[in-house]
């Protein structure tokens, strides 16, 4: 392994590639004519690095080393980092990229913060290059002070105060080859109760499959909450404003307008409200003036407001949308019930304005891999999302006491699975966890609640917890493709398995498991596999088959959410709160199309519409919702009342007023 850079290193560099120019032809590049003259390639030789650095370099920003000089003294050159050899390395404490302690990291950010630093600089915009994001790129943006969330980034209970050998991991924990043959979830529950279907609580099943589009909505949006507080803040606001009072009805056509415009692609948003006429040529093939006035559409954007809380005393950057992720959440476990299993992954919320976004991640795995990342979980049946919290990162207020904040008993990554899957306490629901999850500690623990979980083993810098991984391999080289063994252990007097199968020649899947068995069920599909020219047929077992099925629940539902013409890249907007709303919303929009599909067209044995046709339909739903056509009734029925009265000249100045408002509404 090489040397690596840090400060204090000796190091050396070709010298056509340090830099600035100036410096080095002037004062250093003339004396070694000699060296190019005999055609040799000049290095130079004693520097002593100081910093990694961004600095341009070809026209571009890019990661260099920074060194002192005897030749310069007083003076800093620079190279970039991939030309410079480290001949001598400095102390481990002073490397570059030197991962301290998990406790000398949240003392250094509990003082930054305390200080009011901000360390972070400029994302540069070519940090994706053909849909490639490289190594150098992640490391860049790190050296920037920006969060990413890379794929070989363990879990903190994962990394190792010692790096322990395979064969003590095995001795310590007591793990034994072979499976007898039991899964512990069919002990526990039974086999006649273990594939129970999604269910939506408040409606019986015929209820279920006649729920239309609109009512679905409704549903699985937190009504109670934009009664009792999103529509009384932005009636506050519009007050302010002088501007008349909103209802549910006109606050559901101004969401339906949205909808609409993620349909129709259009420059700029005003072309919905043109006076020109539409053309095949220009603009868009729609316009909104009978639903809604510009002016009005833009005061009812402006005014919205999504906390009726009072602000903490400490700076909270999540303050104003705590209380809209909280009432989603609350609102789909009161009125959804998940299948027998679920699915826990990652999902992305793009946004690009760094600046002022709380919890900006950089995520090179996703495609939208910019903007904040939230923790989600999904009906693996249905598809159905049902829980998501937001990355805070470094945001998080130290200050706030939280189901967030780290547990020192159990782990971070424990006490977010036990916060994310306590809505399925104790109903022997089965999750399917992403690697990032793999913590056999998290696993046990939802398993003494009486909720069983798979996770996929992936090397991340180090091998989880518990698990052998290189032992495995080994063992599985000699195996057959299609074949599978378990490891089988225990933790806190809890029975697990790391089960592994020979997937092909050269890869083996390894899970780690608190439920399932070695045997392969009589439905499961038969798998085909080319091996040495010949085609071995095998099945999965029940693990691998579960884990194949319903480990995309969370990608399919954020690629359906982030599909062309997305709400959230629709919504064009600066401020960051409305962006989380768009994202509150567009899930809710996947879930009703998801909720449709399931409970109502494939009940009732109908084709299913393309999503395409669906949004456009919510979209009209919510602008000629029932709530509007109601209170338009009331208006006329008014109306008709103050015509009656001013026939007999007993109108009002109010009534007046009011009816003078109404005509400029229409």
């Amino acid at each position: 392994m090489g040397k690596k850079a840090g400060y204090g290193a000796i190091c050396s560099a070709p010298l056509r590639y340090m830099r600035p120019n100036d410096i080095i032809h002037t004062e250093y590049y003339q004396q070694q004519q000699s060296i190019v003259a005999a055609g040799k390639s000049p290095r130079i030789e004693g520097l002593v690095a100081i910093r990694k650095e961004i600095k341009p370099l070809n026209e571009r920003l890019q990661v260099c080393i920074v060194f002192h000089h005897e030749h310069f003294p007083n003076k800093e050159i620079y190279c970039h980092e991939r030309f410079c050899r480290v001949e001598q390395e400095g102390p481990v404490e002073h490397l570059f990229g030197y991962i301290p302690p998990v406790v000398e990291q949240e003392e250094k950010q509990e003082q930054e913060e305390e200080q009011g630093l901000d360390t972070r600089m400029e994302v540069p915009t070519d940090i994706v290059r053909n849909g490639v994001v490289r190594m150098y790129d992640v490391e860049l943006l790190r050296s920037m002070g920006y969060e990413v969330d890379d794929e070989n980034d363990p879990a903190p209970e994962n990394v190792p105060d010692v790096v322990d050998h395979d064969g003590d991991t095995l001795m310590n924990d007591q793990q034994t080859w072979g499976s007898n043959g039991t899964c512990h979830r069919k002990i526990s529950i039974g086999n006649d109760e273990n594939k129970t279907k999604p269910k939506l609580m408040e409606r019986t099943e015929m209820e279920s499959k006649s729920m239309t589009i609109l009512s679905l909505f409704l549903y699985f949006f937190p009504l109670d909450y934009i009664h009792e507080v999103l529509l009384l803040e932005l009636n506050k606001n519009l007050a302010t404003k002088k501007a008349r009072r909103i209802d549910l009805g006109e606050f559901l056509r101004f969401l339906g307008l949205w909808f609409y415009m993620t349909i129709v692609p259009a420059g700029i948003r005003s072309d919905f409200w043109s006076e020109e006429e539409i053309s095949i040529f220009s603009g868009v093939p729609v316009r909104f003036n009978t639903f809604m006035s510009e002016q009005r559409f833009e005061t009812i954007l402006n005014c919205l407001q999504y906390t009726n809380r009072p602000a903490p005393s400490y700076q909270d950057k999540f303050h104003g949308v705590r209380q809209l992720i909280d009432a989603w959440n609350i609102n789909m476990i009161n009125k959804f019930r998940s299948s027998w299993v679920s699915c826990m992954d990652k999902t992305m919320s793009p946004w690009t304005s760094k600046y002022v976004c709380p919890g900006w991640m950089f995520v090179p795995r996703e495609h939208k891999n910019m903007g904040n990342e939230y923790h989600a979980v999904c009906c693996g049946v249905s598809k159905i999302m049902c829980q998501i919290e937001l990355v805070e990162g470094k945001d998080a207020p130290t200050e706030r006491v939280s189901p967030t904040t780290t547990d020192s008993a159990t782990g971070k990554t424990v006490s977010l699975l036990l916060r994310m899957l306590t809505p399925m306490n104790g109903r022997g629901m089965v999750v399917i966890l992403n690697s990032a999850y793999c913590v056999l500690q998290g696993l046990i623990q939802l398993r003494k609640i009486g909720i069983f979980a798979s996770a996929l083993i992936q090397k991340r810098r180090f091998w989880p917890k518990h698990v052998p991984g290189d032992m495995m391999d080994q063992h599985m080289s000699t195996k057959q493709v299609g074949d599978v063994d378990s490891l089988e252990g225990q933790l806190d007097g809890v029975p697990y398995d790391l089960f592994c199968m020979k997937d092909t020649a050269e890869h083996t899947i390894k899970l780690m498991s608190t439920y399932g068995s070695l045997v392969s069920s009589p439905d499961a599909p038969e798998r085909v596999r080319l091996v040495d020219g010949e085609q071995k047929r095998f099945k999965y077992t029940e693990p691998f088959e579960d884990y194949f099925v319903y480990q995309d629940a969370v990608h399919y539902h954020s690629h359906l959410r982030l599909s062309n013409m997305s709400l959230e890249e629709t919504w064009v907007t600066d401020r960051w709160e409305d962006r989380v709303f768009a994202f509150i919303l567009a899930i809710t929009e996947v879930n009703v199309y998801l909720g449709l599909r399931y409970f109502v067209w494939q009940c009732n044995n109908k084709v299913p519409m393309t999503f395409f046709n669906f949004k456009r339909k919510l979209a009209m739903a919510l602008i000629h919702n029932d709530h509007m056509w109601k209170e338009e009734e009331e208006e006329e029925e008014e109306e008709e009342e103050e015509d009656d009265d001013e026939e007999e000249g007993n109108i009002t100045p109010v009534q007046q007023k009011k009816r003078s408002r109404a005509t400029t509404r229409h």
